[in-house]
């Protein structure tokens, strides 16, 4: 219990010590003082913005297995003790720094850091800040950054997709997997077809469903020689790391 107290006063002291002289104003914020416990709501002060930065009023902020990792330092980045979490969210720009001219004051807007999103308030570099289009509500905008975000870098700036080239989406249950079919249909232009048969656009998409263990991949998928049927987790571990989708693949 000792312990418990002592990591709660550290965390209010140590977040409340960024704040500037004479402020008086406090926001809520989810705590991480400790890993592989419950997470905490505390009073932040808040810091003046920088010139290239943006404060934003958080209205959603989404929940990611990374965050879930990291929480339990589990993650490949492991930040320090005590640290607010979430990588992504969804608000109304309250204040820009002195340099910023792509945003304003009450544009509505998503971004994307590696910390500090599940709060009442963030503040974030403007170049990580996109305005959210017409029609799209802060809450179905909250959860765009990350998933999305992913599938572009995979496929048109890590594994630099072409036409003619097979895109293996091995969970498509997900938000990153169906942001990659969103972004291969919809960015790529990728069109149904069927193998062999010229779709027009260069990238043709194929949907099929099945059971790992219980049925087999269709024959058209076997993109390579030497894959037969349902691939079990090891040999799929394997493959990932292999020549084949070495490059394709995020680390």
């Amino acid at each position: 219990m000792q312990t418990a107290a002592w990591a709660r006063y550290l965390s209010r002291s140590w977040l409340c010590r960024r704040a500037w002289p004479g402020c008086s104003r406090h926001y809520r914020a989810v705590l991480c003082s400790e890993l592989k416990q419950p997470l905490a709501i505390e009073e932040v002060a808040p810091r003046p913005v920088g010139p290239h930065e943006v404060r934003v009023d958080v209205h959603f902020s989404g929940v990611n297995f990374a965050d879930i990792l990291v929480c339990r330092g589990q993650y490949q980045e492991k930040p320090r003790l005590p640290f607010i979490p979430g990588v992504e969210f969804s608000g109304i720009v309250l204040e820009t720094g002195r340099d910023v001219h792509t945003v304003k004051e009450g544009d509505r807007v998503i971004g994307l850091r590696r910390l500090n999103c599940m709060a009442g308030e963030c503040i974030i570099d403007h170049k990580a800040l996109w305005q959210i289009p017409e029609g799209i509500s802060l809450r179905e905008a909250a959860v765009l950054p990350a998933s999305y975000s992913t599938a572009i870098l995979a496929l048109e700036h890590r594994a630099r997709t072409q036409p003619g080239e097979t895109v293996l989406v091995t969970a498509a249950a997900g938000a990153t997997g169906l942001a990659v079919i969103d972004v291969v249909t919809n960015v790529l232009q990728a069109k149904p077809g069927m193998r062999g048969q010229d779709c027009g656009s260069g990238f043709c998409w194929r949907n099929h469903c099945f059971c790992a263990g219980q049925s087999s991949a269709p024959e058209e998928y076997l993109c390579h020689g030497d894959i037969r049927g349902p691939i079990p987790g090891p040999e799929l571990s394997r493959l990932l790391q292999g020549p084949v989708l070495s490059n394709s693949v995020l680390p």
